[in-house]
């Protein structure tokens, strides 16, 4: 077994990473030995080898990818995704249910108004923006309310 070696902390592993087209697998000595810190950095390194085909052996803990633990750690990852999303929605309702307000303010409707006036007589989105103190995508959502939309049921 060739001995990884390089200047700098993870040079090895850089050195491994140009080689994976040559290997069927990477055996360690121990998790331990695998370079980042955190989950997401393992994970880019199991997606790393599964798309190069190689599986990854630790020997210490002795866990092979080779015997279908790639399949359920993308499903630890889907899951963790899942989680985070779910996470996220609950925390939106809780806030929406105490009285926050979530997303941008809305455009009084006076100034609303005299954007659609100013944009009905030629102005531009942009002057438009920098004269009412809005952003230039909330003229164009006022522009594109304001254009007919035709009617599906006469045909």
């Amino acid at each position: 077994d060739p001995v990884i070696t390089g200047r700098g902390k993870y040079a090895g592993w850089r050195a491994l990473v140009g080689e994976l087209a040559k290997a069927d697998q990477v055996v360690v000595r121990c998790a331990a030995d695998l370079p980042g810190r955190k989950v997401p950095d393992l994970l880019k390194i199991l997606n790393l080898f599964r798309d190069h085909d190689v599986s990854l052996r630790v020997h210490r803990e002795a866990i092979n990818t080779d015997d279908g633990a790639a399949a359920i750690l993308d499903l630890i990852t889907s899951y963790r995704a899942a989680k985070l999303s779910d996470a996220i929605r609950k925390g939106i309702a809780m806030a929406r249910g105490r009285g926050k307000v979530i997303g941008r303010p809305r455009v009084p409707s006076d100034i609303r108004r005299q954007i659609q006036t100013a944009l009905a007589n030629g102005a531009g989105v942009r002057p438009c923006a920098r004269r009412f103190k809005v952003s230039a995508g909330t003229v164009v959502n006022i522009r594109r309310s304001m254009v007919a939309v035709p009617d599906r049921l006469a045909a």
